[in-house]
């Protein structure tokens, strides 16, 4: 839920328990105040009782003592008794309208759910029946007594000696009424105010508890509510806070869990989504590297190298455009771009990035990178500082290796800026490339230096080889053979050609044909004394390894195993493919010697061959087996990745 629905949640139930306790406080006030207005019509009718049974005295007394009560007329402003007798009648129907209304207000009626006060509301309902006759049959006796008697003085001894008997029920008349208005209906009227006036303090109470009900109610949730939305945005912000605080340590790896799906969990997973895009930023940097490593060749020219670079920035979408110059005596020697050429002056760049505000380097300027936004730099052009004027953003970085600046890398976009993260690893790829270039010229120059020193293994092998062939064609003359001698110079003559021809390198095959050519030459001169056997396996033969490998090896099986030893012998040399290396053997059953007794520098054939393996190949070796009346084994190992396979 959202941090806003949260809140507007919260707001509605504090609004619904404000607004509840408003409704009970008019409903209260409502019900109260009818209860009211029934507790003031009981204690007008109490009044009005009170008033009815004073007029009914006065009537009474102006009745019975007319002179008593015509003096004290002119004292206290009484009405006579006409009018007296009239308003008494008056007040009389007033009286029972008001009762009757009363005694039928809803308020009252709900409180007959009590027994005792229901019956003693039936029991006023007969009894104000009876009381309305009576008050009737008075008025009645009134009329007819004033009619009989008026003014008379004696009226109480004239009725008391009266025959009529309708006369007798008067004074019952008067006294019933004066009872019922004296006493029963106050009686029962006070009663019921009391009942409402209990009524009115319960209601009171009821709604003053349930006021404070609802108003803790509202007040927990909503103390609970605001903990539970604070308690899930200070987490989130915790949250948020250690994958910030980690990915400025460099962490980018980290996935946060938010709790909840409000903003700062939508905001916990956009940093999620920062974190994977700025780690698949820095990532492109090192798969750029990767591209570039994997790319180059074991022998690369410098134009070659700035292609691969150029071209692997564009393949991860560092730039748009890109272009590398190199230098030599500070100018521009090659020069290549991808993409698009952001270049417009190599020399007005080269001059920018060489200028110096603070002195130059022992080894030449201090170099700086040149950084172009919106299509100038530092109030400079495009074009004077030599870019292409149509760019938008470009960044040339000096390519320095050893305190030397060897060259530039430009990095060009022309559809938006680079961003500061961007402009970042394009300096660090233009330093891995000042490396890589620099490595590539080094390389080149020590490819060069072992070239000459193989070149010159190569031809010691040359003149070695021809002097223990010629000692061999001298025996041949003393022994005065002439047709062996004339086989054995053509054979040399064919070995010489294949020394001579073809490059530095020959296939497996061919070295093998060459080894057999020379263990026939070598035949005609030990004859019996020597025999010898050729394995060639198939996966082998096609393989390129430098010329006259192995040839020393059988050379040194020959002169230091066969020659010495007294009994005929025989050496094997076979080429097999094992475990991913080619494996090239030789191997006699000669004399035998302790390779450890072997001075490597003094047999010029092994060392020869341990020198150029070292300088051809990375993983290859050469290792050595015998034993004084052993024989002896020289083994040559080289992994197939570092040769070559023969058309």
């Amino acid at each position: 839920m959202r941090i806003r629905t949260k809140l507007l949640a919260l707001v509605f139930l504090v609004a619904g328990g404000f607004l509840g306790n408003t409704v009970l406080s008019i409903r209260t006030y409502r019900e109260v105040a009818a209860i009211r207005g029934a507790i003031d019509g009981g204690v007008r009718l109490i009044a009005q009782s009170r008033k009815s049974h004073g007029l009914m005295t006065d009537l009474v007394f102006d009745l019975f003592s007319p002179r008593i009560y015509s003096t004290l007329q002119g004292i206290i402003l009484a009405p006579t008794s006409v009018s007296t007798q009239r308003e008494w009648k008056q007040s009389v129907e007033q009286f029972r309208s008001s009762y009757s209304a009363f005694m039928a207000d809803s308020t009252l009626r709900r409180l007959l759910a009590d027994e005792e006060l229901k019956a003693a509301y039936e029991v006023a309902g007969t009894l104000s029946e009876r009381a309305f006759a009576e008050f009737k049959g008075l008025d009645a006796d009134f009329t007819l007594l004033r009619e009989k008697y008026k003014g008379s003085e004696e009226l109480y001894s004239r009725l008391q000696l009266s025959k009529d008997e309708s006369l007798y029920a008067v004074f019952d008349h008067m006294r019933a009424s004066s009872f019922y208005l004296g006493n029963i209906f106050e009686s029962y009227l006070d009663r019921f105010v009391g009942v409402l006036e209990q009524s009115a303090e319960r209601e009171q109470r009821r709604a003053v508890l349930v006021y404070l009900i609802v108003s803790a109610l509202v007040t927990a949730f909503a103390v609970a509510g605001v903990l539970a939305t604070t308690k899930s945005i200070l987490a989130n912000v915790a949250l948020v806070d250690g994958a910030v605080e980690r990915m400025s340590e460099g962490d980018f790896s980290m996935r946060l869990a938010p709790d909840g799906h409000d903003e700062l969990g939508l905001l916990a997973e956009r940093v999620n989504l920062f974190a994977a895009r700025l780690k698949a930023n820095v990532d492109s940097l090192t798969t750029i590297l990767g591209d570039v490593n994997s790319a180059v060749p074991e022998a690369p020219d410098l134009d070659r190298i700035l292609a691969i670079v150029t071209d692997a920035l564009l393949r991860e979408k560092g730039a748009e455009g890109a272009a590398i110059c190199l230098l030599e005596g500070g100018l521009v020697a090659r020069s290549t771009w991808s993409g698009f050429s952001p270049v417009a002056s190599w020399d007005l760049l080269v001059a920018s990035c060489s200028e110096s505000p603070s002195g130059d380097l022992p080894d030449g300027p201090l170099a700086r990178s040149v950084f172009l936004r919106g299509g100038a730099s530092g109030g400079a052009s495009a074009s004077d500082l030599g870019f292409d004027p149509l760019l938008r953003s470009a960044v040339a970085v000096p390519l320095v290796a050893r305190r030397r600046l060897e060259g530039l890398c430009v990095f060009a976009r022309r559809s938006r800026e680079f961003t500061d993260l961007e402009l970042a690893q394009l300096e660090s790829f233009a330093d891995y490339a000042a490396q890589v270039i620099d490595n590539a010229i080094a390389n080149a120059a020590l490819r060069a230096r072992s070239d000459a020193e193989y070149r010159a293994l190569q031809s010691q092998l040359q003149p070695h080889f021809l002097y223990n062939v010629l000692n061999g064609f001298m025996a041949l003359n003393r022994m005065e053979d002439r047709a062996v001698l004339e086989s054995s110079l053509l054979a040399l003559r064919d070995m010489m050609r294949y020394t001579l021809e073809h490059g530095q390198s020959a296939s497996v095959a061919e070295e093998f044909d060459f080894l057999e050519r020379y263990c026939r030459l070598q035949k005609l001169r030990f004859e019996d004394r020597f025999s010898y056997e050729l394995e060639l396996g198939d996966e082998a033969a096609s393989l390129c390894i430098p010329k006259l490998l192995a040839q020393p090896l059988l050379e040194n099986a020959l002169i230091h195993g066969i020659e010495p030893s007294d009994r005929p012998c025989k050496a094997t040399m076979s080429a097999r493919v094992i475990e991913g290396k080619l494996v090239i053997e030789v191997a006699d059953d000669g004399v035998g010697c302790d390779p450890l007794s072997i001075n490597e520098r003094s047999r010029i054939g092994i060392g020869n061959v341990r020198e150029r393996l070292a300088l051809l190949y990375s993983r290859a070796s050469l290792e050595l087996e015998g034993g004084r009346g052993r024989g002896f084994v020289s083994r040559i190992s080289i992994p197939i990745a570092e040769l070559e396979v023969q058309a």
